[in-house]
């Protein structure tokens, strides 16, 4: 059993719960760090998943700004010499010609300048309308890279997110460790000044009685001598 005059039950006591914390701190740290390692393989995943988009559509994407001229003109005309017409245009062009032939025929102005005019009007704005539905699906490739990078660019923000709180959430643990390994040795501390003093009020206690005994037993060499022998088992504790 401990005793009042010592402070070693108080400083294991202390050393105990230091080396709790301590286990504690490093415990929290590794579910910290699995959790963060855990993220990183999801992010990453997720990462790759859209960069691997982004770089399919890439392809389109740079056609599409080269055909606007956003690259130069060498670049437009490269995009441009690389548009072919949709599907159904040379049967629409036809159907379109003829309907217009007819239509000359019936007025009687088949052979007129006025008939080559209408023509070329119809074939002229049939092919823009085509150019620019290439150029609409184009820019639908250049959409989808966009949001490809977008969410490759949220994944690895995430990712930093999880990285910048689990720095933060390490730190207040570390704090915490720290705050606690304070008080634990504080009170190591006062354990030990407590048993000093105790041992102090022991003595003086002893000193004390010696000092009323001698006065009163100066006269009985015998009781003396049983005074003497009774503190010298008191004191004994403190051995």
């Amino acid at each position: 059993m401990a005793s009042i005059f010592s402070g070693r039950a108080g400083r294991e006591a202390a050393i105990w719960g230091a080396q709790q914390l301590q286990q504690g701190e490093n415990e929290a740290k590794d579910a910290l760090d699995q959790g963060l390692g855990f993220a990183k393989d999801q992010y990453g995943k997720a990462s790759g998943l859209f960069g691997n988009l982004a770089d399919e559509y890439r392809g389109g994407a740079k056609l599409y700004q080269d055909a606007l001229g956003v690259n130069g003109a060498d670049a437009s005309s490269a995009a441009r010499s690389a548009y072919t017409t949709g599907t159904g245009y040379t049967f629409n062009m036809d159907q379109g010609l003829q309907a217009l032939a007819r239509a000359r025929a019936v007025n009687g102005t088949l052979a007129s300048g006025n008939a080559d005019t209408d023509a070329m009007k119809f074939a002229s704005g049939l092919a823009s309308q085509d150019f620019n539905n290439w150029l609409a699906n184009l820019a639908n490739l250049d959409t989808k890279r966009a949001t490809a990078v977008s969410g490759q660019a949220g994944a690895e923000t995430g990712l930093g997110n999880v990285g910048f709180q689990t720095g933060v959430a390490k730190a207040g643990v570390s704090t915490d460790t720290a705050k606690g390994l304070s008080t634990v040795g504080q009170q190591g501390l006062m354990a030990g000044q407590q048993a000093a003093e105790n041992r102090f009020g022991a003595l003086m206690g002893g000193a004390n009685l010696l000092a009323k005994g001698i006065g009163a037993m100066s006269g009985n060499p015998a009781a003396l001598s049983n005074i003497g022998s009774n503190m010298s088992s008191a004191f004994s504790i403190f051995g």
